[in-house]
């Protein structure tokens, strides 16, 4: 996500909240915004800043103390000692990026622990251990982080992903102390507790060039995940499951693999994508997905966009100029041989006219109708 989607988002979020009369919670995702901002030098953040909190309240924020829901009572996210830093990201209420569409091959899965979460205290009752704990693993960019927050709003919980910057500490044996007081907190607060990049902290134990200080981690992660509160759900995810210690895979109720998108998963994204009133032919959002199959979610949405943009600014020249460059890409080179099947394939099963199809695939008209014929 880039920092204008970003931005739009949390504007987003703030607009629901001041709809729905939450001033706190305003105050914390204004708060969240405004730090980004900063980051970015973006002048916006000074706007937001004097919109949202009063002169009297502290020019740094880091006073301030973030609150989350906790069955009534308001509780203030732990932080690291050393620099103040929150040990925590909070989203609450959690918020879908637009377009997104569970792959087929997790959405079975991953309602399953919905449902299951929903009838927790039944599974409970009848002496089964519920599923408490879930590994995500698979490649960058295939929804991993959107799914867990996916599972969070579905089950109407705030998501906590933990902040490995803030949680890694310079102090030896610092972050083991800020691992166990960040799982201890959420262990005891209804929430969906996310540890991205699980691998960063959960490496397995025969590296030798460290001083001990992984191992003793790890031996932090193996007692933390053994406390964990049933009642809560921890995803992990990794892009690197290779690297996970095995006594930490031992500890998960249940592992997912993410795999790579197929062209229906990317089609179902890109149509999503386009709004009611859009004028983008679909015909362009079903060939790219012929195009990008086997790539990513993220890349593939990156691209659906130029291609909107394209299309919005100069019509059809400017969206087929955007494809004709895209498929000289070393990454997505593809010969006429590729590009005829893809244009055949969205004339039989897409029902996209011969014209159009030949057009978008930059293939001669006969050509396509003598592939037609021979198939």
């Amino acid at each position: 996500m880039d920092e204008n989607e970003y931005v739009v988002e949390k504007l987003i979020q703030l607009a629901a909240l001041g709809a729905k009369g939450d001033g706190e919670k305003v105050r914390i995702q204004a708060l969240r915004l405004i730090r980004s901002l900063q980051a970015e030098n973006n002048p916006l953040a000074n706007r937001v800043k004097g919109a949202v909190f009063s002169e009297d309240e502290p020019s740094s924020g880091k006073s301030y103390i973030r609150r989350v829901r906790d069955n009534g009572i308001n509780s203030p996210i732990p932080t690291d000692k050393e620099s103040g830093n929150e040990l925590l990201n909070v989203e609450d209420p959690v918020t879908l990026p637009t377009g997104f569409i569970g792959s087929s091959e997790v959405k079975g899965p991953i309602n399953l622990i919905i449902n299951e979460r929903k009838k927790l205290r039944g599974i409970i009752a009848a002496g089964i251990t519920p599923t408490s704990k879930i590994l995500f693993t698979g490649p960058p960019g295939v929804g991993k982080t959107v799914c867990a927050k996916y599972i969070a709003q579905k089950l109407n919980k705030p998501l906590f992903t933990i902040d490995l910057a803030t949680i890694v500490s310079s102090l030896l044996g610092k972050t083991g102390n800020n691992l166990k007081t960040a799982f201890s907190y959420s262990s005891e607060r209804p929430c969906v507790l996310l540890i991205d990049e699980i691998d960063a902290l959960a490496k397995m134990r025969d590296d030798n060039s460290d001083i001990g200080e992984t191992k003793r981690l790890v031996t932090v992660f193996l007692q933390e995940m053994d406390k964990w509160n049933d009642s809560n759900l921890l995803i992990a995810a990794t892009n690197h499951y290779h690297l996970l210690d095995p006594a930490i895979n031992r500890r998960f109720d249940q592992i997912i693999d993410f795999n790579r998108p197929n062209s229906e998963d990317l089609k179902k994204v890109g149509l999503a994508l386009i709004k009611d009133k859009e004028d983008t032919p679909k015909e362009w959002i079903l060939f790219l997905s012929q195009v990008m199959e086997n790539t990513s979610y993220s890349d593939f949405q990156r691209e659906v966009n130029n291609l909107r943009k394209s299309f919005f600014l100069h019509g059809e020249e400017g969206a087929q100029e955007y494809i004709t460059s895209l498929l000289k890409r070393s990454s997505l080179k593809i010969d006429k041989e590729k590009r005829k099947q893809i244009a055949v394939k969205l004339v039989k099963e897409n029902k996209v006219s011969q014209r159009s199809a030949s057009r978008i695939a930059s293939i001669a008209r006969g050509t396509l109708k003598n592939a037609l014929e021979a198939v």
